[in-house]
């Protein structure tokens, strides 16, 4: 609950404001304890008792895993915990549900960041997250993400032009990096939600910027999605594309990186002339979509035109999200001079 006080002066100096007697009694004040202050950008005070240990506050979650609980359940019960910042996570089995146990520590390898096995039973997981958020800063681990889903598009449509089913398989297993960082990225976002004076301890500055990074992270998420998806469809290709046709897919390849790689730059930069750039050229992704499918449906089969529309389509779709970073990191920095 809000409320309003006096500020006041004494010893003719120095301004003092008394404390909410509930607030000091909930968080165990006495006469004499210490309070840390933190001032954020827009002039707020941040005030909370100070603590001497420096060991990170331990959260600790508990699940139980019984028969009528279906594994994708699971999975979404424990990643919830994760993102909202528990760093011990203990995970019970009923009796027989040992297949659950080996997929949960699988999906923890392949889809978690700084997350670790402590103890394990017949029937029994503890698993703590160690990375600290200081560590991997949001921009850091934003920007390692963008870089594989970059590779990944590249790479994509390199698998799907010369039908190269090896580097496709490769992609798709590549899609799963980007998720951990895109799911390490949420927590810290939600962590600084809980707990604002930690904003500057993942690279932000104001509190107004976690929504827009919420926005880009996931952007950035679904561009590797549709990597993965045209690199999926590769091995659906029974023969070559028509040379034109690979032309044109190589053109809008191009657009779509070529404004990706930008709109994050213009971020990390917080460059808002090269934002608007990439909302400008990005534009024409639709229209040469359309040419590209006009000489498809002339040029192939039935077959062939369904899979390279797919592929079109994700390579505009990766232009629109380039688009959106960019109307986003606009937004952030207008609201830095703010």
């Amino acid at each position: 609950m809000d409320e309003i006080r006096k500020v006041q002066v004494t010893g003719g100096s120095t301004f003092i404001i008394s404390l909410p007697k509930k607030w000091v009694k909930s968080v165990g004040l006495q006469p004499g304890s210490a309070v840390l202050m933190s001032t954020l950008r827009d002039g707020s005070l941040i005030v909370r008792p100070y603590r001497e240990e420096s060991v990170e506050e331990v959260r600790k979650a508990e699940l139980f895993v019984s028969r009528n609980i279906s594994f994708t359940k699971l999975v979404r019960e424990f990643v919830s915990h994760y993102l909202v910042g528990y760093n011990l996570i203990e995970v019970r089995f009923e009796k027989g549900l040992s297949s659950y146990k080996e997929n949960l520590k699988r999906f923890i390898r392949e889809k978690l960041i700084g997350v670790e096995l402590l103890e394990e039973a017949a029937q029994y997981l503890l698993i703590q997250c160690l990375v600290k958020y200081d560590e991997l800063p949001l921009n850091k681990a934003l920007e390692r993400m963008s870089t594989i889903t970059q590779f990944m598009v590249e790479d994509a449509v390199k698998a799907f032009i010369e039908r190269d089913l090896e580097l496709a398989d490769e992609i798709v297993k590549r899609d799963d990096e980007v998720d951990r960082f895109y799911l390490f990225a949420v927590r810290q976002l939600k962590h600084v939600v809980r707990d604002i004076t930690t904003l500057s301890r993942i690279g932000l500055k104001t509190p107004r910027d976690c929504l827009g990074y919420r926005l880009i992270i996931k952007s950035v998420e679904r561009v590797a999605d549709h990597a993965a998806r045209i690199a999926s469809v590769t091995k659906e290709l029974k023969k070559e594309i028509h040379p034109e046709i690979v032309e044109g897919i190589k053109k809008l390849a191009n657009l779509a990186l070529t404004s990706f790689r930008e709109a994050i730059d213009s971020l990390l930069a917080l460059d808002s002339d090269t934002a608007h750039r990439v909302i400008d050229d990005a534009k024409c992704a639709i229209e040469l979509e359309e040419e590209i499918t006009a000489t498809l449906m002339e040029r192939e089969d039935a077959l062939s035109v369904m899979i390279t529309k797919l592929v079109l389509d994700s390579l505009t779709r990766i232009a629109e999200y380039s688009t959106d970073i960019a109307e986003i990191t606009i937004n952030l920095a207008v609201g830095e001079n703010w």
